[in-house]
């Protein structure tokens, strides 16, 4: 059972569907914006972490730290690797994986999800695509980059700050998730891509957050 369930996006125009879906208050900590509500009688705390492994990290600890979380989930949107994704498509992070660590004593790290939240999920949202997720500060933005993520890892997606987000709370022995939106395939110029979906694919992603929040406030371990 969870009490208290934190969720964090990179950037507010990620949050903002969230925030449209129910009544939240308005905290601030150290000049930055922390919204709250109660569902299913569990405190559920959203915030943004602005961009990037170090900012979600950070992000990550303090909300365990100040809030006692005891769930993290991270959301918002991701490109595709695997070529039969469609945008919109919902992934469910499996594990994640720092594609861009690099090191001669330690292989590139890779972070499993909880298993037994997984299988809650999946059988309660079968639309939800599981598999590995790659992050890095850095786009996977040209067709080659996308189709060595996928040989080498076999991740569905790429994105920023799933990976540092899910191991930041694995060391503090909290378990997290991360859902993700697909906005672009790579078909077209990254940017654009992106410009031409977020705004249909976002409120979608909102939606299913909003979902699987309520699940996740009511789900008995």
């Amino acid at each position: 059972m969870f009490s208290k369930i934190v969720l964090i996006a990179a950037l507010r125009h990620e949050l903002k569907p969230l925030l449209s879906r129910g009544s939240w208050s308005l905290e601030k900590i150290a000049g930055r914006n922390f919204y709250r509500r109660t569902l299913a009688g569990k405190e559920v705390v959203a915030t943004t972490s602005g961009l990037g492994k170090v900012m979600a990290a950070a992000t990550t600890q303090m909300l365990i730290d100040r809030f006692a979380a005891d769930l993290v989930l991270n959301f918002g949107s991701c490109g595709a690797l695997a070529p039969d994704l469609k945008v919109g498509d919902l992934i469910l992070a499996e594990r994640v994986i720092e594609y861009d660590f690099t090191s001669d004593h330690k292989s590139v790290p890779v972070t499993a999800c909880d298993p037994e939240l997984l299988a809650a999920l999946t059988a309660r949202f079968p639309e939800f695509k599981l598999g590995p997720l790659a992050s890095a500060d850095r786009n996977a933005d040209t067709p080659a980059v996308r189709e060595n993520l996928f040989t080498r890892y076999q991740a569905l997606v790429a994105d920023w700050e799933g990976a540092s987000i899910v191991r930041v709370a694995k060391r503090m022995a909290v378990p997290a998730l991360v859902l993700r939106g697909v906005t672009d395939v790579g078909d077209h110029d990254l940017a654009s891509e992106y410009e031409s979906n977020y705004e249909n694919v976002l409120p979608q992603v909102a939606g299913a957050v909003d979902d699987m929040t309520r699940f996740l406030a009511e789900y008995n371990r």
